[in-house]
């Protein structure tokens, strides 16, 4: 079963999937509201995000690592080479104290740099790897002992992307981090706003219809307009009458 998962995702994400695709992150809302609002909590935790390592596993476009103040180094992980490949060409990396980018091993094994990540972080991958409770486990060595996980996974109903191989609430993910010896420091549910019908814009893409994805990039230039105040101010608006949430967010210590 493992093998399977480990084997579907690789076709998915493998050949050259984040440049083929990258009309579809050139507006991406998501990261932009992910950094703002964790920025937000760090602060409050009294945790600064200047002149961290951080290491994402499974960062993708790397558009949620270059939100990180330029003083950072940044370190990815990444099941497709392709992306490895574009994030070291990207001119952006040039503007940061260090990176190191390494491709996950062909069993999906989890690199581990030799310099400790003050934050390791993952967003919406969890809900993609074979097993998650051992993902998490390879990726805990790489973090410093008074580092910090970040993560984020989906909130959504079964089947609602066919990608995903399991969902999560709030109560699971919790349990997953501390069966892990780790101490919840935060959790919360987000991003309200792109729930009911701007949710079912990216229904298409997700299930591969050809004929209506582009109405993940419509939902996303919609989103891109919208300032980070005024949606923080509109969450608390929907969320009050009841509009649910489509995003977890965790922040955990040692």
């Amino acid at each position: 079963m493992q093998t399977d998962v480990l084997s579907q995702q690789r076709n998915l994400y493998q050949g050259t999937f984040y440049r083929r695709h990258r009309w579809r992150w050139m507006f991406r809302d998501d990261c932009r509201y992910r950094w703002h609002r964790l920025r937000e909590v760090l602060f409050t935790l009294g945790i600064s995000s200047l002149r961290k390592v951080v290491y994402e596993i499974g960062f993708g476009s790397g558009d949620l690592l270059f939100q990180f103040p330029s003083s950072c180094t940044l370190m990815g992980a990444e099941l497709s080479a392709d992306a490895v490949t574009a994030i070291q060409s990207d001119p952006r990396l040039a503007l940061y104290r260090d990176h190191w980018f390494r491709a996950l091993d062909s069993d999906g094994r989890i690199p581990i740099p030799e310099i400790k990540a003050d934050i390791v972080l993952t967003s919406h991958v969890l809900e993609h790897v074979p097993d998650d409770r051992v993902f998490l486990e390879q990726a805990l060595p790489a973090l410093a002992p008074d580092g910090i996980v970040i993560i984020f996974v989906p909130l959504e109903s079964p089947g609602f992307d066919p990608k995903h191989v399991r969902t999560y609430s709030v109560r699971s993910l919790c349990q997953l981090v501390r069966g892990l010896g780790l101490e919840v420091l935060h959790v919360e549910t987000n991003y309200h706003i792109c729930a009911g019908p701007f949710r079912w814009m990216d229904h298409p893409a997700r299930h591969d219809w050809p004929c209506l994805q582009s109405l993940e990039g419509i939902r996303n230039v919609m989103m891109t307009v919208v300032p980070y105040r005024a949606a923080r101010g509109l969450e608390e608006v929907l969320a009050l009458v009841g509009v649910l949430p489509t995003q977890i967010m965790l922040v955990a210590g040692r």
